[in-house]
C-alpha cells in the first residue's frame, strides 16, 4: 500500500514535470505516438466499413464476420500508415534509428496479418 509520504512526493514531482521546453524536444515528443506502436486515432468508421464488406460481398454473411474482417483491414492499415510516416521520416533521422522502429513494426504487421487471415477464414466458412 502506498504511504501517504510517498503520495505526496509523487504529487510534488508532478508539479515539476511540464514536458518538452525546447522546440526539437516539442518535435521529438510529437511523434511519441507512431513510435510507441499504433497510437494513432486516424483510422476509418469500422461500423461503417463493414456495412460496405458486406454490401460488396453480396451473399449473406453475418455482421460478426464482416466486422471481423473489417477491423483486421483496419489494423492492417494503421500499420502500414506508420511504416508510411517512418519511410517519410528517413531523410531526418539517423537510418539506424528508422531501421530499428520498422524492424518494431513488423511484429504489429505480423499480428494483423494473422488477424486477416482468421477473419477471411471465418468469411469462407461462412460462406459454404
Amino acid at each position: 500500500m502506498t504511504s501517504i509520504r510517498q503520495i505526496e512526493a509523487n504529487r510534488a514531482n508532478a508539479k515539476r514535470s511540464t514536458g518538452p521546453r525546447t522546440m526539437p524536444g516539442k518535435v521529438r515528443s510529437s511523434r511519441n505516438a507512431l513510435r510507441h506502436g499504433l497510437a494513432t486515432s486516424c483510422k476509418p468508421d469500422a461500423p461503417t466499413f463493414a456495412a460496405a464488406i458486406r454490401a460488396g460481398l453480396g451473399c449473406e454473411i453475418g455482421p460478426e464476420t464482416a466486422a471481423a474482417v473489417a477491423d483486421a483491414k483496419c489494423e492492417l492499415w494503421r500499420v502500414r500508415l506508420v511504416r508510411h510516416a517512418l519511410l517519410a521520416a528517413l531523410g531526418g533521422d539517423p537510418v539506424g534509428d528508422v531501421a530499428r522502429r520498422l524492424e518494431a513494426l513488423e511484429r504489429y504487421e505480423r499480428s494483423a496479418l494473422a488477424a486477416q487471415k482468421r477473419a477471411f477464414r471465418s468469411l469462407s466458412s461462412a460462406r459454404v
